[in-house]
């Protein structure tokens, strides 16, 4: 039996998983907590009470015999959700599999009443962990406590085989090198090259899914690096594979420095693409359209001066109006936030020199939050109701030409912002747009 760690025996788990356990072990069914909840356990890292996974030698059927609200989740493969206190709970039966045909899935399942067993189909040894907290257990048969000791990612069993059958595997090693700072074992490495293939298969959503979780964790930098040197970044961007190296470098610095928000980290790493790609790359990802409409606004409104594609940060009031006009103003602070990252992921003479432009880009954004000028249509002294009544015409598209006229006007002098100088040049412009060429 494995010497239980303080973090275990001194952890408080929650009431909804030991009445799951309780009752399965009533049954005759010992179970097991296992993978991640018990390695961020050892780690002492937060996890959500509805994030744990029990394992039992009960068969579906059994399992939703013995509880009152059971969802079947994934009864093919063994797995159906308990909801317990409101929690839910996710058991799943011990199980062997079979091929793995599509390069996901297994192409059957066999239940078995093995525990040892059925870790040993799990991805890394660190995820391979089990503990029994009625008993005080722990079941560590690959050496997972000895690899989070190490810091080290390494596959249970042969790399090549678990990476062989299923796809997303090679991505979740560095999306956990991204999230815990470890390095990957040089065989489990090695193996990556060799399956790319494999995760050529893997559906875009949950490639996304894996590449939304690294950009935004504290090593992504460690991580981007260790998908470029294995080829995955050939398979999940190629279009930023294709990048010169200096340019892919820069990028991969700069989402190190950006904050841990998935929109501006994708602006980062994406930033040194054409800006008028970088939307369809995002949607053929099958990331939330909402994400990568903002991302792809972000790189459209960054400078990126380092790569040459665009000139310095606004340097005058009127030049920060017009920049956050048409970024949108609500971007500003993530617009600010990829000018510091830009400035501070360059060498030290390229630090220096920009210093100077994002302090001047801060100060412009801090005077546009106090003054408030006018930034998009919305906020004109005219509506469009009024640009309507003023000219003496229905709607149509010239209501939208005329704001945008409008819009221009305020933009070079905000003063200008009153209904009696806007109608006035409102009228202006009527006059001239109706004049025969």
């Amino acid at each position: 039996m494995e010497k239980v760690p303080d973090a275990l025996a001194r952890a408080v788990f929650p009431e909804a998983l030991l009445d799951v356990l309780r009752t399965l072990d009533a049954a005759g069914h010992r179970s097991w907590l296992v993978g991640g909840a018990v390695r961020d356990l050892l780690l002492h890292r937060p996890r959500g009470a509805g994030d744990l996974d029990v394992a039992t030698p009960a068969v579906p059927a059994e399992v939703a015999a013995l509880f009152p609200r059971v969802v079947p989740t994934g009864v093919e493969h063994g797995t159906v959700t308990v909801l317990s206190r409101g929690v839910p709970v996710e058991v799943t039966t011990f199980r062997g599999e079979g091929d793995y045909d599509d390069g996901r899935r297994p192409s059957s399942v066999t239940f078995h009443s093995d525990l040892d067993q059925d870790l040993g189909r799990r991805d890394f040894t660190i995820n391979a962990l089990a503990y029994d907290p009625l008993a005080g257990e722990l079941r560590d048969p690959h050496g997972g406590r000895e690899d989070l000791a190490a810091r080290r990612i390494r596959a249970v069993g042969d790399p090549a085989a678990r990476f062989g059958e299923d796809g997303l595997r090679p991505l979740r090693a560095v999306r956990f090198a991204a999230q815990l700072g470890y390095g990957l074992d040089p065989a489990t490495r090695r193996a990556i090259p060799g399956a790319l293939d494999v995760v050529r298969k893997v559906s875009r959503e949950r490639v996304a899914d894996e590449l939304a979780k690294l950009l935004i964790a504290p090593h992504a930098a460690r991580a981007l690096a260790l998908a470029r040197a294995t080829g995955l970044v050939d398979v999940v961007l190629p279009a930023l594979a294709a990048l010169p190296g200096a340019d892919l470098r820069h990028a991969t610095r700069m989402v190190a420095e950006a904050p841990s928000e998935i929109e501006t980290r994708l602006a980062a790493l994406l930033h040194a693409l054409p800006a008028g790609e970088v939307l369809g790359i995002l949607l053929d990802l099958r990331l939330a359209r909402r994400t990568a409409e903002e991302a792809a606004a972000l790189v459209r409104g960054h400078a990126c001066r380092q790569s040459g594609r665009a000139g310095a940060p606004p340097a005058t009031p009127e030049e920060a109006r017009r920049w956050l006009s048409a970024a949108g103003p609500g971007r500003a602070d993530a617009l600010l936030a990829l000018a510091r990252a830009e400035a501070r992921s360059g060498p030290p003479a390229s630090r220096r020199a920009v210093a100077p432009d994002v302090d001047r880009l801060a100060a412009l954004l801090e005077d546009i939050r106090r003054d408030r000028p006018p930034l998009a249509p919305a906020d004109l002294a005219l509506d469009g109701r009024a640009v309507m009544a003023i000219l003496g015409a229905g709607p149509g598209p010239h209501v939208g030409e005329a704001l945008r006229v409008l819009l221009e006007r305020v933009l070079s002098d905000p003063g200008e912002n009153r209904p009696e100088a806007l109608a006035e040049a409102l009228r202006a412009w009527w006059a001239s747009r109706a004049r025969p060429s």
